[in-house]
């Protein structure tokens, strides 16, 4: 490599790290860092399907920092992946920019690649997606670090000169995609756009010599991801189950069995190969030792499953690793891509469900593999006529979502269901198609390519809604029909750091950069399918359902595609500068379309993304987990539902050794095995917790969901329930299975009063202790996770405090709420009433939360209007605090307690005011409660702004017919319920109120015009 290209791809490493550095927070962000921080910093499993090279590789550089330091390490360990992924990306432009540039002869080779390389790089490292991924604790620099190194590699493999030089390279290549298989799965998929370049080289580039190629790369992906790495972890399964039970092996035999074959099949295809001088073959199993060499960091899972600690499946044979690695826990194949049923298929009406193979796991009492599934009746048998090609309407639990993305009619079929003929609408092709369009290529994959390239309305979760995460461009022609006109926007949406417009400017330059390298066939056909591969290709494999983004945007996904886009915008320049031939002067016109290029494209991202990616003042994570692991009492079990609710406090303990006397119970984990094993053994200062259920209730394998059969009106007794379930002879033949089943949807813990640990002083409260907590929770079918919960609660009531996470959900509280006490952060399930029926039922530990709040816990920072504020931040600081604050007050205010009410109101409009937390409905709230402790001014002008808020909000949404209607006038209508609730309860009278009740009655009549209009139904 050149001089001039070495140290300019060096200076560009540095500079972005430097900056990545900066913008990089200084401690836990939400979502997955914090797991993958804790796994790092233990060295075990994180989620499925796992990432173990990424954890091995973080805990070897954590290992030489304090504990303290884990977090900003882990994320500058980002920052360095995601720079290294640009600088390697400079280099690969550089080279493919010299390739095009040497055909037309040009005098000016090298400054135009360079220049190219700088723009890719730089476009790249400043679009929206990949900074944000450089500055945060995830795989995902690494995967793509890793892809553009086999890119490199590629493209030098197929120049090498010498068939030296081609071994070497295909040998790396080899080993990086081997350890790029863990770090990231997906990472695979590039061996399909590679097959262009191998068949251009070897066979010359034709249209016959391209469909084979592509399926060949097809083909490859599938051998490689199927067959080898799940494969071979299947083959270890089998040979463990069939060691360890015919000839008593120790575990995991059949892993050291399925090892000592892979080495003598290699050996001996190594001998042969060479004896017979089959050399083809040789080289194939040299990388296929390579590649082998590169996956065995999935051997650390097995290595450290005693680890105990909560993150993940412990993973202690090869039974766990197949289901770890096929991602089970998330139903990952159960997924159907090519053909399936459609969401509302019934079941077929002879044979409803149809055999399928029998599922083993591991006993440790026995030390045998159990059959804990024969396998019979086990998969579900939908009606054929209801079975559709390319499905993407097939998720049950979407079906409402699915129709507010498109509308669907459906074609009418009559079809017997439990003996009677119903008419079920099946969806058309068509409509399935539509949803595929709108929802998973235009709304999923497009955005998020224009977010980066065209511009971002803001960082706000999006869901379908004018006003949260779409693409903008800066140009009311292309804007005002999706978003509405600025003029009618409000001021906090048109004002937000996030609004990044880049007027179309890097997105046409992305298109003018694959025009470059249309003379050059095997270049443009390798980056395009690349581009296709990780962006459309990943979207159709995946085959998101609309819950997919209900939880966090997923716009890390598809980063391939944008480091190919970011490639093309560096690639302009050559188109650019082969085009402006008017301008004579070779040093001038390459000055002006460099100007040019920097300016529209990395320049203009790095101006106008620098601050809202400024995140080192960040700690909002790190003190909401404090406030949670804070407000429990010594020993306590805390339920926590949601990765934001349970990453930051598993980071706490296992990192920072903070709190580690509580057990943190995440409640979507209670349908694992090890989970609720681990939960019965002691954790750092964490006593066991008390389970008393049979493993075979809940061993991995068995039914996830007991039925419902309604046999009393009384409530079940929880301890006489449990004995119920144990026994055999209590089940009932459910669809050709003894199934156990749960006979009433009301619950009683009896609760011994001399006995129950008690927390609190009942007269403080003006409340009484019960003999016994009986609740109801009605359902059709119940989780395992309830009914393990359910026998948490019965065992350890008596002896530990039991806290449900505050988070705004209530699925994890399975309807305990009147028995709930707030205390801080969480409620503590306690057999507590208010003894008068009159008296607010809300109870709430006022001795303990005033201090809590004023002196304990800390938010500061989301109320700095000059400083970027996450959505996360705001979305909790909105949801779940400024509640929890009201609540707080309301309590003080009926204690008689007026002035510390009125501290506790201050302090919560002090720490989120409405520059940074627009006020809304529980801001209302906040206002009315101001105005009941005598402070009417106040109080009146916060419901005021609450009230114009939302009338801003609905003044925007209806001034113009939105995409994507069902869901902009569900939105819009919520909203106008919720403005007239607020009218009639404004503190000084409706007559009053910001907008009078005849404006509000001639808007409604306009709305339900404009309602009519839109709906499509």
């Amino acid at each position: 490599m050149p001089k001039a290209e070495k140290i300019c791809s060096w200076i560009l490493f540095i500079s972005i790290f430097l900056v990545y550095a900066i913008s990089a927070p200084n401690t836990i962000s939400f979502w997955d860092s914090p797991e993958f921080i804790a796994s790092n910093y233990t060295l075990q499993a994180s989620h499925p399907p796992g990432a173990p090279f990424y954890t091995i590789l973080c805990k070897l550089l954590l290992s030489f920092f304090p504990a303290s330091k884990a977090a900003l390490i882990s994320n500058l360990i980002s920052a360095f992946f995601g720079a290294l992924t640009c600088m390697l990306l400079f280099r690969i432009t550089i080279n493919i920019a010299a390739r095009v540039l040497s055909a037309t002869k040009s005098k000016a080779v090298t400054t135009v690649s360079l220049i190219s390389g700088v723009v890719a790089a730089l476009t790249l490292a400043f679009s929206d997606s990949f900074w944000t991924a450089s500055t945060e604790a995830e795989v995902y620099t690494l995967s793509f670090a890793l892809i553009t190194g086999m890119m490199y590699l590629m493209l030098l493999w197929e120049q090498a000169s010498t068939r030296t030089k081609e071994i070497k390279y295909a040998f790396f290549i080899a080993f990086l995609l081997g350890i790029s298989t863990g770090v990231h799965l997906i990472t695979i998929a590039i061996v399909i756009p590679f097959s262009v370049i191998i068949a251009h080289k070897k066979f010359g580039l034709t249209i016959k010599s391209f469909f084979v190629a592509i399926l060949a790369g097809c083909a490859a992906f599938v051998i490689i991801y199927s067959f080898i790495v799940q494969g071979l972890i299947k083959l270890a399964n089998s040979s463990d189950i069939w060691l360890v039970n015919a000839f008593k092996a120790p575990l995991n035999s059949g892993v050291l069995m399925v090892v000592i074959f892979i080495i003598i099949a290699v050996s001996s295809l190594l001998y042969f190969s060479k004896k017979r001088h089959k050399t083809q073959l040789h080289h194939i199993t040299l990388g296929m030792i390579f590649f082998l060499v590169g996956m065995s960091s999935f051997f650390m899972p097995l290595q450290r499953a005693d680890v105990n600690l909560m993150i993940a499946d412990s993973i202690k044979n090869s039974n766990k690793m197949l289901q770890y690695v096929r991602a089970e826990q998330f139903g990952v194949g159960a997924i159907p891509l090519i053909k399936g049923p459609v969401y509302n298929a019934p079941l077929d009406k002879d044979v409803a469900f149809v055999d399928g193979q029998p599922e083993y796991r591991f006993n440790e009492k026995t030390k045998t593999y159990d059959i804990t599934h024969d396998g019979k009746f086990k998969e579900v048998n939908y009606a054929k006529e209801f079975t559709i090609f390319f499905p993407r309407l097939f998720d049950k639990g979407d079906a409402e979502k699915y129709k507010a993305w498109t509308p669907i009619y459906g074609e009418a079929i009559k079809y017997p269901v439990r003996g009677e003929v119903v008419t079920i609408q099946k969806p058309t092709f068509a409509e399935n198609l539509s949803f595929f369009i709108n929802y998973q290529t235009i709304w999923l994959n497009a955005r998020y390519l224009f977010w980066n390239f065209i511009g971002r309305q803001n960082d706000h979760h999006g869901l379908g809604y004018i006003k949260d995460g779409n693409w903008i461009s800066g140009i009311s022609f292309f804007d005002d029909n999706r978003v509405g006109e600025q003029a009618v926007t409000p001021e906090f949406y048109k004002n937000h750091k996030g609004n990044d417009a880049y007027y179309f400017l890097p997105f046409l330059l992305g298109i003018l950069g694959i025009m470059a390298l249309w003379k050059h066939k095997p270049y443009f056909w390798m980056t395009l399918l690349l581009f296709l591969t990780f962006g459309i290709g990943i979207t159709i494999y995946v085959n998101p359902v609309p819950s997919s983004i209900l939880i966090r945007e997923r716009d890390y996904i598809f980063m391939g595609s944008f480091v190919i886009f970011a490639l093309w915008i560096g690639l302009s320049v050559v188109f650019l500068t082969n085009v402006l031939t008017t301008i004579k002067q070779p040093k001038i016109r390459i000055g002006i379309v460099a100007g040019i290029v920097l300016l529209a494209a990395p320049l203009q991202l790095l101006a106008k993304g620098w601050d809202n990616h400024q995140r080192g003042h960040d700690r909002f994570a790190y003190n909401f987990g404090k406030a949670y692991l804070d407000a429990c009492p010594p020993q306590s079990i805390l339920i926590t539902d949601g990765d934001n609710m349970t990453f930051p406090l598993w980071y706490l303990q296992q990192v920072e050794g903070y709190r580690t006397d509580v057990r943190v119970v995440n409640f979507d984990q209670l349908h694992i095995d090890t989970h609720i094993e681990n939960l019965q053994k002691a954790s750092f200062d964490s006593k066991p917790v008390k389970i008393d259920l049979d493993r075979d209730f809940y061993v991995s394998g068995v039914e996830k969901l007991i039925p419902l059969q309604e046999e009393a009106k009384d409530a079940a007794v929880l301890p006489i329930l449990f004995e119920f379930l144990k026994k055999e002879n209590t089940r009932i033949n459910w669809n050709g299975r003894l199934r156990h089943y749960i006979p009433s949807t009301s619950f009683s813990i009896p609760i011994d009063t001399l006995k129950v640990h008690k927390l609190f002083n009942p007269q403080k409260l003006n409340a009484s202790y019960t003999s016994s907590i009986t609740w109801t929770h009605a359902k059709n079918f119940y989780g395992l996770n309830e009914i393990v919960l359910m026998n948490v609660l019965l065992n350890n009531i008596n002896e530990r405090p039991i806290c449900f996470a505050i988070n705004g959900k209530k699925r994890h509280q399975i309807n305990l709420e009147p028995y709930l006490i707030q205390h801080g952060l969480v409620n503590i399930l306690a057999p507590i009433q208010r003894t008068n029926s009159e008296a607010n039922p809300k109870i709430v530990d006022t001795d303990m939360m005033y201090p809590y709040i004023m002196n304990q816990v800390n938010f500061e920072g989301v109320n700095d209007a000059d400083k970027f504020v996450r959505n996360e931040n705001v979305t909790y600081a909105r949801e779940i605090l400024r509640q929890n604050y009201y609540f707080v007050a309301q309590a003080l205010l009926e204690e008689g307690k007026t002035q510390k009410a009125i501290t506790i109101l201050d302090e919560c409009v002090k720490l989120f005011p409405n520059e940074t937390i627009p006020f809304k409905q529980f801001a209302f709230a906040i206002g009315k409660l101001y105005v009941r402790a005598g402070k009417t001014q106040k109080g009146t002008a916060i419901c005021e702004t609450a009230m114009q808020n939302i009338w801003d909000e609905l003044q925007w949404m209806t001034s113009f017919d939105p995409p994507y209607p069902i869901i902009n006038l569900r939105h819009a209508y919520r909203l106008k319920e919720i403005y007239f609730q607020m009218m009639q309860q404004f503190p000084k009278g409706i007559q009053n109120a910001p907008v009078s009740a005849q404006t509000f009655r001639s808007f409604d009549d306009a709305f339900q015009t404009w309602q009519k209009r839109n709906w499509p139904y």
